[in-house]
């Protein structure tokens, strides 16, 4: 999830970690500081000499409490929902030999969050909290810590090319023109489409 100003660059030069990134003072974060921050002290458990901001971070879900705050300004900077887009990766394109990746079963800065490098526990993720909508501390079924698990990651060391990226998802029709326009210019093979229920 990117901001729509960051389409170009990142379709350029591919997505790199927030460590491992060139210097672009024009570059428009999204996320919130003091989480970005401490994902620079948290430690990959299954990759003990890595921190989370070594890593590429993709959500397995999407219509997130990330979301949720960006675009109603909730401790972060406010961006309207047409104004940011999914970056779409296949799974199994990235969990191959040529990637060092794990997969937490929640927020990967929170402490109590869990990280796992084989596919056989893909289903330690509750994937009842990546799928709903219901996502408040006081949810129908009780469930107080849905919100960490719906931000369950896909962490990838490093970099991923941009040839890796199959799909872009957008609010609406105007911000697909945009982005059809930056790909076509690129010549990338990147199909863009309007996925209104991965948006509020």
């Amino acid at each position: 999830m990117i901001a729509l100003d960051n389409v170009e660059s990142d379709l350029t030069n591919g997505l790199f970690s927030k460590l491992n990134s060139p210097n672009n003072p024009n570059r428009k974060d999204i996320g919130n500081t003091e989480i970005i921050s401490e994902r620079s002290r948290r430690t990959v458990n299954c990759y003990p000499n890595s921190v989370v901001n070594n890593y590429v971070p993709f959500y397995f879900s999407v219509k997130t409490p990330m979301l949720y705050n960006i675009y109603t300004g909730h401790g972060v900077p406010k961006l309207s929902q047409p104004n940011i887009v999914y970056l779409c990766v296949p799974l199994l394109d990235l969990a191959t030999p040529n990637f060092q990746w794990c997969f937490t079963d929640g927020n990967a800065a929170k402490v109590i969050t869990s990280y796992f490098n084989n596919l056989n526990d893909i289903n330690k993720i509750d994937w009842r909290s990546i799928t709903s909508s219901d996502f408040k501390h006081d949810n129908a079924d009780g469930d107080e810590d849905r919100i960490r698990k719906k931000h369950s990651e896909f962490l990838v060391k490093d970099y991923v090319p941009n040839n890796k990226i199959n799909r872009i998802a957008v609010y609406n029709n105007r911000t697909k023109a945009i982005v059809e326009e930056i790909v076509q210019k690129l010549g990338l093979d990147i199909i863009v489409i309007v996925k209104r229920d991965f948006y509020f």
